[in-house]
């Protein structure tokens, strides 16, 4: 992992460097009174996974058509299904939180865009970290070797490199809305589940898919994120995969 991180900040500091270097022959109009700044807020975790999910940005613009951002929040996704299912009763989360951050070097286009940065069609790089963990209690139902309650725990962590395509909506000189089409990116996951209480060895496996089963269709993209058909207890599981950013973003500029 660590070799991981080093080759990503390693090239974005490749990319930074290049890019000053490029644009050595442009000026901004007018470099006092001209608006650098963009604080915004990221709609789209709030609008997919809960009022819990608050993602605050920040763009600089560095040179006329480049510019480098950097977005930090609170990460949560939603509670397991409450209630029973099959032979579990599937209790109130007693613990849930996260948090992520991410950062980009966008590249807008010269040729395309009528306005400087932060207006208009860009691409860039971009790296981002998720870190989430929860913890559910269960009650086992109907089972003649099983008694008393089961404690489901697991801890996720995602990095993510890649590229992205978007465009920077700039109205009125201060209002921003900034969207981000696509972004594929190449994700490393490691995740850790845990699961105690009254259990029989030989009986986990069965648990821990109707388990699984009920994260599926509660937690949109969940099977995606564990990159395989189950769960498992015994320890820390590390794989890699493709991941895809887009985004939704209002914000003001100053």
């Amino acid at each position: 992992m660590k070799r991981f991180i080093l080759i990503c900040i390693t090239s974005f500091l490749i990319i930074s460097g290049s890019s000053v270097q490029a644009q050595k022959g442009y000026e901004f109009p007018d470099s006092v009174k001209y608006k650098k700044n963009v604080i915004r807020w990221n709609l789209t975790p709030f609008l997919l996974w809960g009022k819990h999910n608050i993602n605050i940005g920040y763009e600089r613009v560095l040179k006329p058509y480049r510019s480098f951002s950097l977005n930090a929040g609170y990460f949560v996704l939603p509670s397991l299904f409450e209630g029973i299912y099959d032979s579990l009763d599937i209790q109130r989360s007693g613990k849930k939180w996260g948090f992520t951050v991410s950062g980009d070097y966008r590249f807008y286009f010269k040729k395309r865009n009528k306005r400087m940065a932060p207006d208009g069609l860009f691409w860039g790089a971009y790296g981002s970290f998720h870190h989430y963990e929860f913890e559910n209690s269960i009650k086992v139902l109907n089972s003649p070797t099983i008694e008393g309650d089961l404690t489901l725990g697991a801890s996720i962590n995602i990095i993510s490199a890649g590229v992205e395509l978007g465009y920077q909506f700039i109205i009125k000189e201060r209002l921003s809305i900034d969207i981000i089409f696509m972004g594929p990116s190449l994700s490393m996951y490691t995740k850790r589940f845990t699961l105690g209480g009254d259990l029989e060895f030989d009986e986990e496996d069965e648990y821990l898919q109707a388990i699984y089963d009920i994260l599926k269709n509660t937690i949109p993209g969940f099977e995606a994120l564990i990159q395989d058909r189950g769960l498992s207890t015994s320890g820390a599981n590390l794989s890699l995969g493709f991941g895809m950013r887009y985004l939704i973003q209002i914000g003001y500029r100053f």
